[in-house]
């Protein structure tokens, strides 16, 4: 079945559409429900479904590194039972891929060049997918693309496999020790906490606190100890400490060398 191809500006948002079915484009961002909606597939592949796969997770971690950004700011995912999920542009190529290899073609020709800045009309995709030549030099150009990311998700796995290793970690660690596993100085990553919002220190106090937007996502914890003076009294010392999560989303923004995990 040959896909109603068309790509149209509403001059607040761009949305393209496969057979009559709406994909909004925001940005860099392509809606992945509206995705699913339009391939017809199933509702064990809704994006959800898909994003908690480990195929799909190594990917989303792999662009975040290779774009040198969070993975938060690859995925929009909106709240309640009208909300939908929308995903940086490659993350939604990957996703085209996992719904249908003929969903997948029109994406690698459409949203591709939607998002590369190049453009061919309706009529042109129609003649390269009805013909037998053509669509084999877009399979082959295609092939060689897929080969490439596999070649480079490849050299990538070393660090994807310490990733995954941290990320199962029990406990936390004083960022001291964190520094370590990083492969950085201490002061170093003190510093880069401090100037990207993950700790602070209260006026006339040494000791460096987390963010309460941190901790709530369970990437620091706050550690509380009672110690006991010379004289009798009690003071309470707290230390704020990376949680296993915390520290696979810091090997992924600072991108030092990550050390060995056993």
């Amino acid at each position: 079945m040959n896909a109603q191809l068309q790509a149209f500006n509403d001059n607040s948002a761009t949305t393209l559409s496969y057979n009559g079915a709406a994909i909004r484009v925001n940005d860099d961002k392509l809606n992945l429900t509206d995705m699913w909606r339009a391939a017809d597939s199933d509702p064990s592949r809704k994006p959800a479904e898909w994003l908690r796969s480990a195929d799909a997770q190594k990917f989303c971690l792999f662009l975040a590194d290779s774009l040198n950004v969070e993975i938060s700011h690859l995925l929009e995912i909106g709240k309640g039972r009208t909300g939908t999920t929308a995903a940086h542009w490659q993350v939604g190529m990957a996703y085209a891929k996992y719904l249908s290899p003929e969903f997948h073609m029109w994406c690698n020709t459409v949203v591709r060049e939607r998002m590369e800045g190049t453009t061919t009309s309706p009529t042109d995709i129609h003649q390269q997918l009805n013909d037998p030549t053509a669509l084999r030099g877009l399979l082959l150009t295609y092939s060689e693309k897929v080969i490439a990311l596999e070649h480079q998700i490849e050299e990538a796995k070393p660090k994807l496999d310490a990733l995954d290793r941290i990320a199962q970690a029990d406990g936390t660690m004083c960022i001291t020790n964190a520094a370590k596993v990083l492969q950085m100085r201490p002061k170093d990553l003190f510093a880069w906490l401090a100037q990207n919002g993950w700790t602070y220190k209260r006026p006339g106090s040494a000791t460096w606190l987390g963010y309460q937007s941190k901790t709530a996502q369970g990437l620091l914890e706050h550690k509380t100890t009672t110690v006991w003076r010379g004289d009798g009294s009690e003071k309470v010392t707290e230390q704020v400490r990376i949680t296993a999560k915390g520290l696979t989303r810091l090997a992924t923004i600072i991108k030092p060398a990550i050390a060995e995990v056993k």
